[in-house]
This record gives C-alpha cells, sequence and structure tokens, in this order.
C-alpha cells in the first residue's frame, strides 16, 4: 500500500511547505558549509542531496552518516548547516549527530515526517514530508519524499523550478501494471547474492536497492559502484549471481553498458533498469523514458521497492515487519 501511495506523496512533498524550502534555501546559500547526515534510508538520500546541491544549485555538501558524524566533529566549520533527515525524527544516532553540529556552531535543517519529533524540537528549520504515516518498517514512500523535498532545495537555490507532476504521472505508469516484476521475483527468490550497479547518481539509488533486499526478503545484497566492479567485486562473479544494473538513458548509460557485459561474460544473470533495452540483459524492467534526466533516481528506486516485496512474498518473510528491525532506533 505504502509503495502504491508515491504518485501522491511525491506530488505532496514536491508542493507544499514553500515557505520553509525558501528559508532553508537561504540558510545553505549564506552558510560557511553544508553537511548532509542521516541513518540507512535517509543517508541513502543525503548521499544523493550531496549530488543534486553540486550539479543543480553549484553549493558544495557533504553527506556523512549519522552514526559516524562525531568522528569528522573537529572539521566542521562554525556558521554551517546540517540538513538532518529522518522519517521517525527519533533516530539515536541522527540527534547525537545534530547534537554535536549545535556545538560546532551550525543551523540545522530537519527534513522529517513528524513534526512534533525530537529532532523538529532540535531543528532551526522543519521540512515536513507531508507523505502521511509510514507503518512498514522498511521505508518506501518516506525516501521518495525526502527526495522530492532536497530537489525542491536545489532547485530554489538555482532559482529553477522542477515539475512534479510529470514525475508522479511516471510513478504511475509503473504502478499500474507489476506482472513482469512479480515474475522476475519468482526467478530470484533462491538466490544467495545480489548486487546492485550504479554510476554517478544512481550509485545511491543501488545502496537503497541492496538495502530494501536485504531488509524484506533476507538475501545477501550490495550495492556497488559501477565503476569499481574491476577492483574487486568481478573476482566473485559467476553463474549463480544476479546483478541488477541500474542504468537509465543517460551520460552513465554506455559505460554501465561496457561494465555489464564483463559481469554477464562471467556468467552472472542481469537485471537491467533502464528505459531503453539491451541484449545485456537476461529480464528488463522498463522504467518511463523522461526529459528531466535528474529524476531518474525517484523513478528507479519504484521498481526495486516492488521487486524487494514481491521477492519476499516468495520467500515467506513478512515484508512489513522485517527481524531483528526497528521502525524508528532509538539506541546507539
Amino acid at each position: 500500500m505504502e509503495i502504491c501511495e508515491q504518485e501522491k506523496t511525491i506530488q505532496k512533498s514536491g508542493t507544499t511547505v514553500s515557505a520553509e524550502i525558501d528559508v532553508a534555501a537561504k540558510l545553505i546559500k549564506d552558510a560557511n558549509g553544508v553537511y548532509v547526515t542521516g541513518s540507512g534510508t535517509s543517508y541513502n538520500a543525503a548521499l544523493i542531496a550531496k549530488q543534486i546541491l553540486s550539479r543543480r544549485a553549484k553549493t558544495k555538501a557533504e553527506s556523512i552518516v549519522s552514526s559516524e558524524f562525531g568522528f569528522v566533529a573537529e572539521g566542521i566549520e562554525k556558521g554551517s548547516v546540517l540538513i538532518a533527515i529522518s522519517q521517525s525524527g527519533e533516530s539515536a544516532d541522527v540527534l547525537d549527530a545534530v547534537s554535536i553540529a549545535k556545538r560546532a556552531g551550525c543551523q540545522i535543517i530537519s527534513i522529517v515526517n513528524l513534526p512534533m519529533s525530537s529532532l523538529a524540537h532540535e531543528s532551526d528549520v522543519i521540512i515536513k514530508m507531508n507523505c502521511g504515516p509510514e507503518i512498514g518498517v522498511a521505508a518506501t514512500k518516506s525516501f521518495t519524499s525526502q527526495l522530492a523535498i532536497l530537489y525542491r532545495i536545489a532547485h530554489k537555490i538555482a532559482g529553477t523550478v522542477i515539475d512534479f507532476s510529470d514525475i508522479a504521472k511516471a510513478v504511475s505508469t509503473m504502478l499500474k501494471e507489476h506482472s513482469d516484476i512479480q515474475k522476475i521475483a519468482e526467478e530470484i527468490k533462491n538466490v544467495t547474492d545480489i548486487y546492485v550497479l550504479g554510476r554517478g547518481g544512481h550509485y545511491p539509488i543501488a545502496k537503497e536497492a541492496a538495502l530494501k533486499l536485504k531488509e524484506l526478503t533476507y538475501i545477501h545484497a550490495e550495492g556497488v559502484l559501477g565503476g569499481e566492479m574491476k577492483h574487486g567485486t568481478l573476482a566473485i562473479m559467476n553463474t549463480s549471481i544476479v546483478a541488477i544494473v541500474i542504468n537509465p538513458n543517460d551520460m552513465t548509460h554506455e559505460d554501465t553498458l561496457i561494465g555489464t557485459r564483463e559481469i554477464k561474460a562471467r556468467g552472472a544473470k542481469i537485471i537491467g533498469i533502464s528505459d531503453v533495452k539491451s541484449d545485456v540483459y537476461d529480464y528488463w524492467i522498463k522504467i518511463p523514458a523522461t526529459t528531466n534526466k535528474e529524476s531518474y533516481p525517484i523513478l528507479e528506486i519504484i521498481p526495486i521497492q516492488l521487486l524487494a516485496y514481491y521477492t519476499a512474498l516468495g520467500r515467506n518473510p513478512d515484508p512489513d515487519h522485517p527481524k531483528n528491525l526497528a521502525k524508528s532506533v532509538t539506541v546507539r
């Protein structure tokens, strides 16, 4: 249900809380330094934030996973801004990072789904996700809402506008028909290892894809930079491996195809997520073509969420309540 709500939640997050977006954009423009932090899925959103702030807003930002924030605290400049991302606003590591940043003289911008949370209380600017309650332990709609807000901030700094209605329509198209993804899920449900490859802005989505697969299916999954395969990972490619390749038609497309052919030559099965079909893919999950190429990360994660969900159903774990995990990690 929460996966299928994203057509509406992305658009809602992309069009509301304009005043807070304006204030956040000004703080970032005037800051001595910009840092973005989060844990788990929210950290993967932080990795995308770094890229879109750099490309769209020409703003240098550093993404730091919240549990490691204390180890880099000495390098934080006074007068900086920390963008803290958390669905619940109660994650202990995120709150610790905020406390450290405030002592270093940072202002805090929070992107949070619960406006009465501890994180919101500690923030100078609170940007609400407005995606509604998220009950499933594995984040889905909150992740795409985080991305929508981060895109809006970057565009506000740049003085440009992003059309979320087109993105929402593309998401709607993918959510209408799941049968191909269900068939692929049936094919891969008994594998032991899945590697997800992405380059550039698609690498954080590869990490998020691997996280969703681990959380929901209990299959070992790993997100890998597409250009780094030869530096270790290629050694273990064989006929028992499944590789998911995130490969839309942008500047990374051709280089990713070259690396994918090397993986296939070692016997791995290839699942391509792209708007362009290729003979290298054993299975192709089509995403809508778009002229707004920076929106690809939002589009790419939707079929991965569905694939993880249907694979979990085939293996029998409860996709809403993965074992050993909690919705909000309130202890260190």
